[in-house]
């Protein structure tokens, strides 16, 4: 009971730092050291860091070469929540393929060694992950305790994914970007990972045309790359990839 008054004061945080800060420490408290969180908007977006609403107290090093080396697409704890709903008590043999036993071993050089994935699959399309981590070894011990933990993770991850909620929706809905007939199109073919030449095929136009569609975008979101608006708009829900 205690477990879960204390879960449920995560509402009470208005700010994403303190708010994010008080679930590490509540992992902590439940024997793992690290925590990550990532959570994206809707199940059709690419699984690459710019498109998620992101936390972890992961070392900055390895955050920064996970995310240059793409290792998403090769991680098993990823591609087991992308078709599961139960959690993911890791041992080395997950990581089977060669680039994975590799990345494996770099992990553990940054305290990443043993852990438990679970699956986060939202009733608007949102889809995502939280790992709670720890340094020591994935022998039968950890795994005995994992089993015990797992109802208190589970209902921390449902009490993290709801109050991620507000933080993960635009602050000011008034605020929405206001984009052309042509400019919602690029962006929404964007989304479907075509390239400016895609667009100008399908849109009958010039790739300049599609490009100089984008540079507004970028200036109407805020932002230094197309793929970003694409994140914006879709948490902004102004299109919903499918």
């Amino acid at each position: 009971m205690k477990s879960i008054e204390q879960f449920a004061g995560l509402a009470s945080y208005t700010t994403v730092e303190s708010w994010r800060d008080r679930i590490f420490e509540l992992s902590n408290d439940l024997g793992y050291g690290r925590t990550a969180l990532a959570i994206f908007p809707d199940s059709a977006v690419p699984r690459e860091a710019e498109f998620a609403f992101h936390h972890s107290n992961y070392s900055p090093k390895w955050r920064s070469k996970y995310d240059e080396e793409k290792m998403g697409h090769i991680d098993p704890t990823i591609s087991h929540c992308t078709t599961k709903s139960i959690p993911l008590i890791w041992s080395p043999n997950i990581f089977s393929a060669r680039r994975q036993k590799e990345m494996y071993e770099e992990a553990c050089g940054h305290g990443i060694r043993s852990g438990v994935t679970l699956p986060i699959h939202g009733p608007n399309r949102e889809f995502g992950l939280l790992c709670f981590v720890s340094d020591t070894n994935p022998d039968k011990r950890f795994r005995q305790d994992a089993v015990c933990n797992i109802p208190k993770l589970s209902c921390l991850r449902d009490f993290i994914f709801e109050t991620a909620l507000q933080f993960i929706k635009p602050a000011h809905p008034g605020e929405t970007p206001t984009l052309t007939r042509r400019e919602l199109e690029c962006l929404k073919w964007c989304a479907s990972g075509k390239s400016s030449w895609d667009i100008a095929q399908i849109l009958h136009c010039s790739e300049a045309a599609v490009n100089f569609h984008f540079a507004n975008i970028r200036h109407k979101f805020g932002t230094s790359t197309r793929r970003h608006a694409v994140a914006k708009a879709i948490r902004m829900g102004i299109i919903n990839p499918t």
